[in-house]
């Protein structure tokens, strides 16, 4: 992937990470390993590497605080209730 498109995914990440923490309550330590890097998506100067770091990171949090969170709730359609 290019540099572009790392950032990219970065971005999508933060607003993901964003909306479950305004609407899903996820708590802000759950992002701690992705704090202490220190690269948000417009740090354009900083490496496709620490790009790639951060999307791990953001991952690494997300995803398990999802499965725990979420895993009992039913799947909502787009289309209807």
């Amino acid at each position: 992937m290019r540099k572009k498109e790392y950032i990219h995914i970065h971005a999508l990440l933060v607003e993901v990470t964003r909306h479950l923490m305004e609407n899903e309550e996820m708590p802000a330590e759950t992002l701690s390993t992705y704090d202490a890097l220190g690269t948000p998506p417009s740090g354009i100067h900083k490496s496709k590497q620490k790009h790639a770091e951060a999307i791990t990171a953001l991952n690494d949090a997300i995803g398990p605080w999802l499965e725990h969170t979420c895993a009992d709730r039913p799947v909502r359609s787009r289309n209807g209730p």
